[in-house]
This record gives structure tokens, C-alpha cells and sequence, in this order.
């Protein structure tokens, strides 16, 4: 499971860089109750579905973990689909929030975790505001809620720093974490 301050250090970038050299590892699609954004593709980028749904999947027991984020939208891994992959012989790999991570080791103590971090508050900082994504109030948010998230790291079996501007030695990094 890949994790990290939910903004601003490359989790994306790295995970995508991942799966073009490792095409073997399987990563299911997390499932939300957000819209989708600009681009982003029902069922392959994300499952998208209204709130109802998504809590009538948690009362059967869909998911093996979900969490409700700060903006109050609700994120899930389905169960079905990393079973499915693992069950196959697949190596799945996961981003998913720092506390969703938490709930799925509680479920499968033998998963991984890696979080990924910036190599400072500043550099996360400059990554959230270069986004040019949100406001001043935004960026503000995001910035306290990577900060409560940075502790967590010390729950995770590895820690990579991304260095601003060179992906690839986080890559490089996650691929020795796991043995690759």
C-alpha cells in the first residue's frame, strides 16, 4: 500500500511510473462518492458512485476498508477485486489514505506499507501552491491535513522521500522496498 500526505508529494506520478515497468502488479480501482474531476474515466481512474450506494456496499461488507476524508466524500477498496487478484497470484498495490491504510493493515497484517513523503514541509508546500489547483483557504487546508498525516509514517514499514524533480529515485527507492 503506497500512502502519504494526501497532497503534494507524487504519489500518483510514482504509482503510474510503477505499473508501466511492473505491468504483472495488479492495482484495483478505489471507489468514491466525489465527482468525477476533469478527464477521469468511471471505472478505470476511480468507481464513482452516490452516497447511498456507497453505504449500502458498506453494510454488506464490500469493502475491505473505507474512510470518510475531510471534505466529507467517502472513499473504499472494494473487497472482491484484491482478492480476486490475489487469489490469481497477482501482487496488488494500493494507494490509498494514510488512515484507510491503517484500518486494511488491521485486516492484513502481512500488506506493506510505504508512505511517501517530501523531503520538507517547505517542498510539500511549494508542490501543494505550484498545483495552482486551489485558493488560499485551500491550500491552507491541505497544508494542516498533510501535516496531522505525517506522523503516521512511523506505522509504515518503509518511508520514501521524492525528491523534488526526480520521480525516479522515489521509484527507484519503492522498488527496493519491495524487492524488485
Amino acid at each position: 500500500m503506497i500512502s502519504g500526505p494526501s497532497a503534494g508529494v507524487g504519489k500518483d506520478t510514482i504509482l503510474k511510473m510503477f505499473l508501466q515497468k511492473h505491468p504483472d502488479w495488479v492495482q484495483p480501482t478505489s471507489t468514491t462518492t466525489r465527482e468525477p474531476r476533469e478527464g477521469e474515466v468511471d471505472g478505470k481512474d476511480m468507481t464513482f458512485v452516490d452516497r447511498e450506494t456507497f453505504k449500502q456496499w458498506q453494510k454488506e461488507d464490500t469493502f475491505i476498508e473505507s474512510i470518510q476524508v475531510d471534505n466529507g466524500q467517502w472513499y473504499g477498496t472494494q473487497r472482491e477485486p484484491v482478492e480476486r487478484a490475489l487469489i490469481n497470484g497477482k501482487n496488488v498495490i494500493l494507494r490509498i489514505d494514510v488512515r484507510g491504510a491503517m484500518v486494511l493493515k488491521e485486516k492484513m497484517p502481512e500488506a506493506m506499507l510505504v508512505f511517501i513523503t517530501a523531503e520538507s514541509e517547505e517542498a510539500l508546500e511549494q508542490r501543494i501552491r505550484n498545483r495552482g489547483a486551489e485558493n488560499e483557504e485551500g491550500i491552507q487546508r491541505r497544508l494542516e491535513l498533510a501535516k496531522s498525516e505525517l506522523p503516521y509514517a512511523a506505522k509504515y514499514d518503509h518511508v520514501i522521500t521524492n525528491p523534488t524533480g526526480h520521480p525516479e529515485q522515489a521509484l527507484t527507492d519503492l522498488q527496493k522496498a519491495i524487492n524488485l
